[in-house]
């Protein structure tokens, strides 16, 4: 049952390249690696201490979202992160006495391929 799940998982479209399968199309032309998202990037963020969901666009791939996990885990005082490529809500748990809303769009925005703000419902 889980290696059906985990097949089902790893064959789904969502994680695929612009419909490229493992590679991604640059805007100049060429391809580029496209990883999976990996399991830490798509882990459940902790339950204690601030939450907050940003909206991120741009992200095409797990390499993408792996990008995004890894500067957010760079913020000092982030405890988690759970980045969801396919919605593009990224969920953050944060020490509130060392980070903020702010560093945390910083931090994205600091990447340059992606816009961020905050999530409204």
């Amino acid at each position: 049952m889980i290696a059906l799940a985990l097949a089902l998982h790893l064959a789904s479209p969502s994680f695929a390249c612009d419909g490229e399968g493992s590679t991604a199309a640059t805007e100049a032309g060429e391809k580029k690696k496209c990883d999976m998202p990996t399991a830490e990037t798509l882990a459940p963020v902790p339950t204690a201490g601030t939450h907050v969901a940003l909206n991120v666009t741009g992200m095409h791939c797990g390499s993408c979202a792996n990008a995004v996990h890894a500067a957010l885990m760079k913020v000092d005082g982030v405890t988690g992160a759970q980045v969801d490529m396919t919605t593009g809500i990224v969920q953050v748990a944060y020490d509130a006495a060392k980070a903020n809303p702010d560093k945390l769009l910083a931090a994205v925005t600091a990447l340059s391929e992606f816009t961020v703000k905050l999530a409204t419902n």
